[in-house]
């Protein structure tokens, strides 16, 4: 078999080439940025490190890249691969979407149609209906036809952390990179097209439902809670800040929350909600997985969106007969992230010393101003600066 994979980042060329390569498929990468691709093709190898166990790691060998934009490579590759899977971020599925439709286009006029199937593995809520949009919004209504012939446009939820070097000091080769001891994604079968194939560490989940919404607001909310109260007490990395005794009770009610508003709210089995955020609260905890709040909390204004991380499960929350207060609290630290490096996070301090957290709420966050959702979150806002944690 063969993958090609859209995006060469943690993900990409870490957690996913890992489950690939250990089922001995032959994998290309394509990534937008140029000089990932010329790293990756001057390297041609590098290690996969797996966290806390290096008798695990796994050296990837014969390494091919080209550049997302060359769709001729693209259409050429494909013809030969039984899966693409992208991993370049949720907010880039529908240009994606557009460059894989003109190698769909390319394949077909060459006659070179098959069946195979493209996966989502990005951290969105609705990828494959993301991207799909973007692909056909770019196809003739034939070229559609045969899209949807040939080609399924499924999702997995990503479980695994990929995260850079816990010592960068001693990296010697810059396309290392370092994933959680976690292997196993579950796709989604029921839009997968043709025979479902036996991979090891892959699962095809049938009657796949709320599983992506179940992951984004389980483990997504509650990282997300844990990095932007670290970083308003000045913690650097997320084990870190998710075992102060500060913050850890406050994650602790986060999952309180979340399990009872996704079993009320989305019908999700309890048992197995309570299991997802036991073992997102020890992936949060594990010291042996390094990553800074930073990284974790950046592009904070997406994360305040409508049916984001936090106003997401807030809304479930609510309607479901539960009261969200220690997710308000994320969010309400979310709205004071502070990091001049991130482009997002310096528009978003701007917009809120300039217009306030009003009008934040309501042109970002879609609330209604006088509605439960938006007075939770104020009166969080309020908590945070009694305890000192915002200082204004």
């Amino acid at each position: 078999m063969k993958a090609i994979i859209l995006g060469a980042g943690r993900i990409g060329r870490g957690f996913v080439t890992e489950l690939m390569t250990l089922n001995n498929i032959q994998v290309t990468f394509f990534d937008a940025m140029p000089a990932m691709v010329e790293s990756l093709n001057r390297e041609k190898e590098y290690t996969i490190h797996v966290l806390g166990n290096p008798d695990l790691d796994l050296r990837k060998t014969d390494v091919v890249a080209y550049e997302t934009s060359d769709t001729d490579k693209l259409a050429q590759c494909w013809q030969e691969a039984d899966f693409v899977f992208t991993a370049c971020g949720g907010k880039n599925l529908k240009s994606v979407g557009a460059t894989l439709a003109s190698a769909f286009k390319k394949m077909a006029a060459a006659g070179k149609l098959h069946v195979s199937n493209i996966v989502t593995c990005e951290n969105w809520i609705d990828p494959a209906k993301d991207l799909k949009e973007g692909i056909l919004e770019n196809l003739s209504a034939q070229e559609a036809e045969e899209f949807e012939k040939y080609t399924g446009v499924s999702e997995a939820v990503i479980l695994c952390t990929g995260t850079g070097a816990p010592d960068p000091s001693k990296v010697t080769n810059p396309m290392d990179t370092w994933v959680q001891n976690l292997r196993y994604l579950p796709i989604d079968r029921d839009r997968i097209k043709g025979e479902i194939p036996k991979l090891e560490y892959v699962e095809f989940v049938p009657a796949f439902g709320d599983l992506l919404k179940q992951k984004i607001y389980t483990n997504n909310t509650s990282v997300a809670t844990v990095a932007y109260l670290g970083r308003l007490l000045g913690k650097t990395y997320v084990a870190e800040s998710a075992n102060d005794p500060q913050i850890e009770p406050i994650l602790d009610g986060v999952y309180a929350e979340i399990n009872q508003a996704l079993v009320k709210g989305l019908g999700i089995n309890e048992e197995s909600q309570l299991a997802f955020s036991k073992r997102a609260k020890a992936k949060y905890t594990d010291p042996d997985i390094i990553d800074v709040v930073t990284r974790i909390g950046r592009d904070p204004i997406r994360k305040l969106g409508p049916e984001d991380r936090f106003i997401g499960p807030m809304t479930i929350a609510i309607n479901a007969g539960v009261e969200p207060k220690n997710i308000a609290l994320g969010c309400a630290a979310a709205l004071y992230f502070e990091n001049p490096e991130d482009e997002s996070a310096v528009e978003l301090a701007k917009m809120r010393r300039e217009k306030g957290i009003d009008y934040i709420l309501e042109n970002v966050s879609k609330l209604d101003l006088n509605g439960p959702v938006a007075k939770e979150i104020k009166a969080a806002v309020e908590t945070l600066k009694q305890k000192g944690w915002i200082r204004e």
